[in-house]
């Protein structure tokens, strides 16, 4: 079974890079590259594993994080 994994990560090459490791470890993975966008992309989505950058342009991780852990799917 498959996991599904959101990344947030605002240097691409980064969040590709975590990206082709997972995918490796046969993980479906989402990429998305500023807080904004992740947070919208959690909203919408479920996902087994959100990683997350703290220092994000828009809206920063840790605000990102206490939404997510305050959603009853989560």
């Amino acid at each position: 079974m498959s996991r599904h994994v959101l990344v947030i990560e605002d240097d691409e090459d980064i969040a590709k890079l975590v990206k082709l490791q997972l995918t490796e470890h046969g993980c479906r993975v989402k990429l998305a590259y500023d807080g904004a966008v992740g947070l919208a992309e959690a909203e919408s989505g479920r996902y087994d594993l959100v990683i997350l950058d703290l220092m994000l342009p828009g809206t920063n991780g840790l605000d990102i994080c206490r939404h997510i852990r305050g959603q009853d799917r989560y």
